[in-house]
């Protein structure tokens, strides 16, 4: 079963998203000496971001033994705001001394298929594994069930075998690259971070014991690794916060 952990505001989930960050971190390095993180994108990640670049969070993680990756990205420049590595860049990563060699965007000046067929060989030689296993993998949850970028009744949801694959997404009209469910499935830690009014209805139902992941993508992420942190507004429709 996943972990669930509510908090009063928006402000003090991120808070508490940043500490687990440090946990986690701090396990990984004492077991193999690095710790390997994906980055989620969208604007709900940008307070946490902002927060761990500042203390005591920046000086408490050696930076130059963390290596960052994204969950999913928007085939966009990378020099556009709403490119999630550009998001990420601005928030966190220019502002904290991690090498460069230890970024890894996801490159969209190639064609969507080809990016995404590059990303999963990159993080294959990274792990050196045929299916690598993430210490953290950051996701948000959009209003439609959607993570990283599994939307709705798209192909992607049906991948076995690729980690990484581009989508097109109709109702955004637009090309993702994403990491698919298997690669999510792997991680040794699977982190949500949901907030805001306008999320509460698709929490109370993914916690409801829905269980169509066409309909709603979320639900393949297995919850046995997933810790889901959320602040009261997105939790106010879950029975015990009713």
């Amino acid at each position: 079963m996943s972990k669930t952990f509510v908090y009063t505001h928006k402000f003090k989930t991120c808070e508490a998203l940043a500490n687990r960050i440090v946990d986690i971190y701090r396990s990984a390095i004492h077991e193999k000496g690095i710790c390997s993180i994906a980055l989620s994108g969208g604007s709900t990640p940008r307070i946490l971001y902002e927060l761990m670049a500042q203390p005591p969070y920046i000086n408490t993680i050696e930076w130059n033994n963390v290596f960052f990756f994204w969950s999913d990205e928007r085939w966009l420049p990378a020099t556009d705001p709403n490119n999630n590595s550009n998001m990420a860049y601005e928030a966190l990563l220019k502002k904290v001394p991690v090498p460069a060699e230890n970024i890894f965007p996801v490159l969209t000046i190639n064609e969507p298929a080809d990016a995404a067929k590059k990303y999963e060989e990159q993080i294959q030689q990274f792990f050196n594994k045929r299916l690598p296993s993430f210490d953290i993998i950051l996701l948000g949850l959009g209003d439609n069930g959607h993570t990283a970028s599994l939307f709705p009744y798209t192909e992607i949801l049906h991948e076995k075998h690729r980690l990484v694959k581009e989508v097109f997404v109709e109702e955004v009209k637009s090309w993702r690259i994403s990491f698919t469910a298997p690669l999510i499935n792997n991680a040794a830690h699977t982190l949500f971070l949901v907030t805001g009014k306008e999320k509460s209805s698709i929490i109370n139902t993914i916690f409801s014991g829905e269980s169509d992941t066409e309909q709603f993508p979320a639900l393949l992420i297995n919850p046995s690794n997933t810790e889901w942190f959320l602040d009261a507004e997105a939790a106010s429709l879950l029975p015990a916060n009713k």
